[in-house]
């Protein structure tokens, strides 16, 4: 029981994916491009631990001052103070945020890029105060979460990534990861929005200031509406000039991503209760996981 809800916890299916988009673009992606890397299987395997680590403790730290909301808004979820005790998910932050931070650093100084280990002590104080102060402020909690997650897409472009091979097999990597990772930034931005009308009940008791409490629900909705319409045009254009000629990569993006944003643009206005609003945000969590495979599609069809 202990164990299963530890791994709730820190959000273990969130915590997959994030290794599911590191081995695709370590093992898969860069070498099909015949890219060359700088991390041994081993230095990656640090850095991967560093980065889970550190996610799972933001994920403990955000409970831990969310107690009180999460009452309100998801009683039957309550994992901390109902099978776990504050002091106790305090010290599994403090240990989760250690290891990452440690070896964070260490992987930094075994690559000889010591300033970078800035990135791993910044995402961890970052997502402390986060969940302290910054989440209750109306959209500079939601971009953070989106700055955060889609780190995750381009972190191997930046410790990874050997810039020695063939420039046209390079540019088109950095391309095509700089994209992923900006619609992945978009898409997970959306998606926060969403959870704050779901979240709307609790927040509000709490006097927290999100955006559907300073503007209202309805406005909210027409700004999720608007980014995701933006995002469809993106999608167009990236079909225009980007997959031109490449059939199933076109058709990919058509049906696993671009009508579900579409049926998002449409259904978030009539969505009147938490469960049809908590749907759409599971899809929007969903479109992510196929918009990230779009690097294993490309991979496969090269």
């Amino acid at each position: 029981m202990q164990l299963s809800a530890f791994f709730n916890l820190i959000r273990w299916k969130n915590l997959l994916l994030i290794i599911y988009i590191q081995i695709a673009i370590k093992f898969l992606f860069f070498p099909n491009f015949d890219i060359g890397t700088n991390l041994t299987n081993f230095q990656f395997f640090i850095l991967l631990l560093a980065i889970l680590s550190i996610t799972a403790a933001g994920y403990i730290i955000n409970d831990i001052f969310d107690i009180e909301t999460d009452k309100i808004n998801k009683p039957k979820k309550l994992i901390i103070s109902v099978i776990f005790n504050e002091e106790t998910a305090k010290r599994w932050y403090l240990y989760l945020n250690t290891i990452g931070i440690f070896f964070g650093i260490f992987i930094c100084l075994k690559i000889e890029k010591p300033s970078l280990s800035f990135i791993f002590i910044g995402a961890a104080l970052l997502l402390y105060y986060y969940s302290k102060k910054l989440k209750s402020l109306p959209l500079i909690g939601n971009l953070i979460v989106a700055l955060l997650v889609s780190i995750n897409v381009l972190i191997l472009l930046i410790f990874d990534l050997n810039t020695t091979g063939s420039v046209t097999n390079l540019n088109y990597v950095k391309t095509t990861i700089l994209i992923v990772t900006f619609f992945a930034f978009c898409i997970n931005f959306i998606r926060e929005l969403v959870k704050d009308i779901e979240d709307i009940n609790g927040d509000y008791k709490l006097k927290m200031n999100t955006l559907p409490i300073l503007i209202g629900i309805k406005r909210t909705k027409n700004i999720i509406s608007i980014l995701c319409v933006f995002l469809i045009f993106l999608l167009v254009l990236f079909l225009n000039y980007f997959t031109s000629g490449q059939i199933v990569i076109s058709l990919y993006i058509i049906v696993f991503i671009l009508l579900p944003i579409l049926y998002v643009t449409i259904k978030i206005n009539k969505a009147k209760s938490q469960k049809k609003i908590h749907t759409i945000s599971s899809l929007l969590k969903l479109v992510m996981f196929f918009g990230i495979n779009i690097l294993i599609i490309l991979s496969i069809i090269h």
